[in-house]
Parts: C-alpha cells; structure tokens; sequence
C-alpha cells in the first residue's frame, strides 16, 4: 500500500484504521495470535496488516525475536498515541450512545435556585419532557463548562459578568418583603406599612461573600428609600433555610422573584408591602460544548416557566 492511496484527513495522509487497530492489539499484547483472538481474525492476517503498515511508513515497528515481539522505538510512540487515539474515540461513541438513549442533561446551579425553584418543579418537568433525565448538581461553585461534564449552568450573576459566549437570560431578580398568610394576620393594621418593619420579627441572611447582596434588609431599605429597621430576628446561612423559616411563620424575609413564586402561587408566602425593587442580578443560562437538543428544551421549559408563573405573580398587599 502506497503512502499516497492512504485516507486524508485535514489534508494529512493517515494509514486505514483497520491497520491501526491490528497494530494496536498486537503491540499491547505483544503477540500476533493473541491480538488476533481479541479481534477475531487469524494470526497470519495480523502479522499481513502489521506488515502493511511497516512498508507503508517505511520503518520497523516491532523487533521479530525468537517467540517474542518487542517493539522499536518507533513502534513504541506510535502505540502510545494510536492507543489514546482510539480509547478515546471509544469513550466518546459510548458517552454518545448513552446520551441519545438516556437523553440525559447534566446541570449545575446554586443552591437557591435548585431548592427553591427546581426541585419542587421537577414533577412538571418531567411530565412535559418524560424522555429527558435530568443530573442536577446543586452547588454554589463556579464551574468551567469547557473542562466540566455539565451540559448547563444556570448562575445569579450581572450581564456584564458572563463570561461564555453562548448563554441565554432567563429572568431579572425583583426583591420584596414575604411571610406567610398566618404572620401577615399577626400584623394587623401593620400590613402595608413599610415603616412598621422595627416592631416584628426580621429574617436575615448570612453572607460574608456578598453573593445575594439584595437579600440584605439593609440594602434593600436603602434602595426603597426608608430607614434601616432595628428589631430583633434571626439569621440564616442558607437562602433557602431563610425562605423556609418565613413559610412556618418565623418572621419577615427578602424573598427574590423568581425563587419564590411558586410559593406566592401556592398561598405558602404573601407579599405584605407594596413596595419592590429590581437588582442588577439576573439568572442567566450558560452553555459549554455538551449544549444539544435536550439541553435546550431544558432551558426553553426553564425560561418559560419563570415567564408564565411572574405574570401570574401574586401583587404585594397594599395598605
């Protein structure tokens, strides 16, 4: 076999793969007959191909000793990058059959959003969209889609702040006062009076990162326009242990739209002021190289549920 009736590939002449994986056999198991078993053909045929492939490069592979193969050093290198050429290609048909069997979309996102927004939507998901799976890591890291497994990460960041080019907005982030229906009866008359907010009970969030800097009363009522609250409360290290200890009754939290619609949709959660107001925050999709047709009805499903449950949204009590 001439050098010039070989495959070009990116304009590059390549030995046929058949060739390559006879080579390969033989040169990981160091014997003709061996290789030939592995791959179903005869011992004769093997050593043919190996041949073939010698004459076509124009140097020895292998050292022909007495019962024993040993391969050249040329031999040895060309192994060596035949072998992860092909474990790779095997790896990626396998991940692709999987894939397109499973039609499995792995997403990263913060906690917040799984606990809050994902995970109690998951049943919905699943009815509308019954072929996908879906691997949900729910972390507050920043991971790298071009060296991670995720197909998509849903992140709270600015605009500006995105760093992949290819991402999708899903929503903007509006921030209001929420409690439940039992301590909005507790309150009285102090429902829709902002400037009653010293004489009850204040949830606070915890963050020494400044990841969620709009869910901080003291932010939020210098935003608003009013003076800081001074009452007692407690504090929580987690968004949604905040949001969890409004909905028994606790206290007063910053809930942040769309985290907690579902739970303004449920009757869960009331708005007791009318006052709103809109971080530059946004909850964003970002795609690395595993984006595909699965992924994006993920997200499609994703944008459109957000869309449909804020124009449902509950307004805030007006006093």
């Amino acid at each position: 076999m001439a050098l010039k009736y070989w495959p070009i590939f990116m304009g590059r002449r390549l030995p046929p793969l058949d060739l390559l994986v006879s080579f390969e056999a033989a040169a990981r198991q160091l014997s003709f007959s061996k290789a030939g078993e592995e791959i179903h053909v005869t011992q004769s045929a093997i050593s043919r191909q190996v041949k073939k492939l010698e004459e076509s490069l124009g140097f020895a592979l292998f050292e022909r000793l007495h019962r024993e193969l040993k391969l050249t050093e040329q031999g040895q290198i060309l192994y060596e990058t035949v072998q992860d050429s092909l474990e790779s290609l095997a790896r990626t048909v396998a991940n692709l059959k999987q894939e397109k069997s499973l039609c499995r979309v792995k997403v990263s996102t913060n906690n917040p959003f799984s606990a809050l927004w994902l995970v109690p939507k998951l049943a919905d998901f699943r009815s509308a969209h019954p072929e996908i799976e879906l691997d949900i890591d729910s972390n507050n890291r920043l991971v790298d889609l071009k060296q991670d497994i995720f197909n998509v990460a849903i992140r709270y960041t600015t605009l500006e702040s995105v760093k992949e080019k290819d991402y999708l907005y899903l929503s903007g982030e509006d921030i209001f006062p929420v409690c439940s229906p039992a301590f909005l009866k507790k309150m009285g008359t102090d429902a829709g009076n902002i400037e009653s907010l010293r004489f009850h009970t204040l949830l606070h969030l915890n963050d020494p990162k400044n990841a969620w800097p709009w869910l901080q009363w003291a932010n939020w009522l210098e935003s608003a326009g009013y003076a800081p609250a001074v009452g007692k409360g407690y504090r929580f290290s987690h968004v949604d242990q905040m949001i969890q200890a409004a909905t028994i009754g606790q206290g007063i939290a910053l809930g942040s739209s769309p985290l907690v619609d579902a739970l303004l949709e449920q009757g869960l959660l009331v708005a007791p002021f009318a006052t709103s107001i809109s971080s530059p925050r946004s909850f964003i999709a970002c795609f690395g190289p595993r984006k595909d047709e699965s992924t994006m009805a993920f997200i499609n499903w994703v944008q459109a549920t957000i869309n449909a449950s804020r124009s449902r949204r509950q307004k805030p009590v007006r006093g």
